[in-house]
This record gives structure tokens, C-alpha cells and sequence, in this order.
């Protein structure tokens, strides 16, 4: 008797903890689930309309561990996780950038010592972006798999909101940001070399006119930077179409993948075409919902002007001067101190 009620009681002690631990379990997954919520439909959008680069990327640099951290209450961030991801890699990619001119400085002036050190803290700040962008893609792509019950690159998810739409965008230009910079910091991440044909794929599943042109864009670039991809594609009409889309819809990031196909190729006249048409587009509008991403296209471009300057002057592109270089016929040879006057 007296072992049965010990077995009884034991038995019952157990069930109640499962219970009180499940309940606490239940609750937490509530509350993670309720606080995710808030983040990406209150927070996000304010966000996306700020056009503060620098700080939109040290915000999510700061915060993205603690976002994720909701995976300890039964939470699973991933999708916010991508935008912030991809974020934080822009910060990197400017720390590369600037490592960059450093090199390009040092070279110029032949310090090797300076041009080796330059050139090995770039790296290290390309493979962190190609860390933080490869996250994202892969938080994306097993997220929305997930949750759609599709194959990324195979077959096509029935999207039920535009922030899936948007996570989906942003984490597959991330996954070819990551490939592109973990190839030039010597493949120290491992990015799989087969994204870029994975991502091109799946681009077909957006709207391309709904998305500022950024999903036709990008497959362009992938033709651009394939073996053999372009055969049979128009790229330079691709590209052409959807810069015209990025221009009337106020986000101008196809302009920048343009650009990057054009640096692939190592074609310095397309290079300059694309930036003088970023930066002169008349009555241009960033859109207010989504100035965020136009203003990250504008430092991109910033970058690469700023490279091409430095390359041939030894200086950054000067203030106001996005789209002017230093031997534009109009004004002769420019001294880049005239513009800082």
C-alpha cells in the first residue's frame, strides 16, 4: 500500500511539472512570438523610411544578438534576423571599403608595408560581411521553406504578406553579396560557389515591377558574373529596364548591381554611365516607405565612385561631386580641391 501511494504521488509530482514546465514554455513562445510581432510590423517600417545608413547598420550591428536571443523563449527570429543581417553588412562592407582606399593610397605612394596591412584588414572585414550576409540568406531561405512548404530555387512560395516578400528580397541579394565577398577575401567563410545560379532562380518568383526592378536586376548580375550566363539574355536591356523601374519607384538599387556587373567586367566607361545616372535623375523621389534601401544604394555607389577617385587621384570622390570624375572633358583636368571650395 504504502508503494502504491509512493508510486502515486511520485507520478503525480512529475505530471505537474511537465505541466508547470510546458505552461512556462507555452507562455514564453506567446510572448517571443507577440514581441517578434511587434518588431518587424511596428518597428521595421520606421526603420526602412529613415535614410541614415550608418546608424540603421550599427543598430542592427548592436542588436541582432539580441534579437535572436528569442530563440532561448521558443521563439525563431530568422526573418527579422535577415533584414538586420543584411543590414549589418553594409557596415562591414564600408569598413572594407575604407581598408580599401587605404591600399589603394599605400600603393600609390609605395609603402608596402602599409599596402599589405591595408589590404589584409579589408579581407578581414569582407569575410565578416560575407558572414553576416551568407546568416541572412541562409535564415531566409530556411525560414520561408519552412513556412511556405516550397524549395529555394525550385519551385515558388505563395507569399501571404509583403514582409515575407521583402525578407525574401533582401536575403537572396545577401546570399550573392556573400558569395562576391567571400570570394575576395579568399573564400575564408565557404560560401557554396552554386548560390549565385540558386538565387537567379528563385528571383523569378518576384515582382519585379512591384520590387523596384531589383528581381531582374540581380539575375542580370548573375548572367554578368557566370561563365557563359549571358548567352542568349539581353543584360544590358535587363539592367536598363529595371534602373528605369528603380528610378520612377524611388529605390535605385538595381542602379547598384548594374554597376557591380559593369566592375566585373571590368567595363570603366559603363562603370561611369551608371553613376552619372544615379546621381542625375531628374525630379528623382526616394520612396518614403522604403528610403532606407535607396540611401544604402546611394553609399554603394558612393563606394565605388570613391574607389575609382582614389584610384586615379588619391582622394575620395569630393563633396557633391557623385557622378563628376577627374578628367571629365567639360572642365579639363579637375582638381579635386576645386570641389572643396
Amino acid at each position: 500500500m504504502t508503494a502504491r501511494i509512493t508510486r502515486l504521488l511520485t507520478t503525480t509530482a512529475l505530471a505537474i511539472t511537465a505541466l508547470t514546465m510546458g505552461g512556462c514554455a507555452l507562455i514564453e513562445s506567446n510572448v517571443s512570438s507577440t514581441t517578434l510581432s511587434i518588431i518587424e510590423d511596428g518597428f521595421t517600417p520606421p526603420t526602412l523610411k529613415m535614410g541614415d545608413v550608418e546608424m540603421a547598420c550599427n543598430f542592427s550591428v548592436v542588436n541582432t544578438p539580441l534579437v535572436g536571443a528569442a530563440r532561448n523563449f521558443y521563439g525563431d527570429p530568422s526573418l527579422i534576423e535577415t533584414v538586420m543581417l543584411s543590414s549589418a553588412g553594409v557596415c562591414s562592407e564600408n569598413q572594407a571599403m575604407t581598408d580599401e582606399m587605404r591600399y589603394l593610397r599605400a600603393s600609390r605612394d609605395k609603402r608596402a608595408d602599409e599596402a599589405l596591412d591595408a589590404r589584409i584588414a579589408q579581407k578581414r572585414h569582407l569575410t565578416i560581411a560575407a558572414h553576416r550576409q551568407y546568416a541572412a540568406y541562409t535564415r531566409m531561405r530556411d525560414k520561408l521553406e519552412q513556412k511556405y512548404f516550397f524549395k529555394y530555387g525550385s519551385n515558388c512560395p505563395a507569399f501571404k504578406r509583403d514582409f515575407d516578400e521583402l525578407v525574401y528580397l533582401l536575403g537572396s541579394v545577401a546570399g550573392l553579396q556573400a558569395m562576391q565577398n567571400d570570394i575576395a577575401a579568399q573564400q575564408s567563410v565557404g560560401v557554396p560557389t552554386d548560390t549565385a545560379p540558386i538565387v537567379e532562380r528563385a528571383m523569378g518568383c518576384l515582382d519585379n515591377n512591384k520590387w523596384w526592378g531589383v528581381p531582374q536586376a540581380a539575375r542580370a548580375v548573375v548572367w554578368s558574373i557566370i561563365p557563359g550566363g549571358a548567352e542568349g539574355k539581353d543584360v544590358k536591356g535587363t539592367f536598363e529596364s529595371s534602373m528605369k523601374l528603380g528610378e520612377a519607384k524611388g529605390v535605385r538599387l538595381s542602379h547598384v548591381m548594374a554597376a557591380v556587373a559593369a566592375q566585373s567586367t571590368d567595363d570603366s566607361a559603363r562603370l561611369r554611365e551608371i553613376i552619372k545616372r544615379f546621381s542625375s535623375v531628374q525630379g528623382f523621389t526616394p520612396n518614403k516607405d522604403y528610403r532606407l534601401l535607396d540611401a544604402i544604394a546611394e553609399s554603394q555607389i558612393q563606394n565605388i565612385s570613391d574607389r575609382m577617385w582614389t584610384q586615379n587621384t588619391g582622394t575620395r570622390t569630393p563633396i557633391a561631386s557623385l557622378g563628376k570624375f577627374w578628367d571629365d572633358k567639360a572642365g579639363g583636368d579637375i582638381d579635386a580641391d576645386s570641389f572643396l571650395k
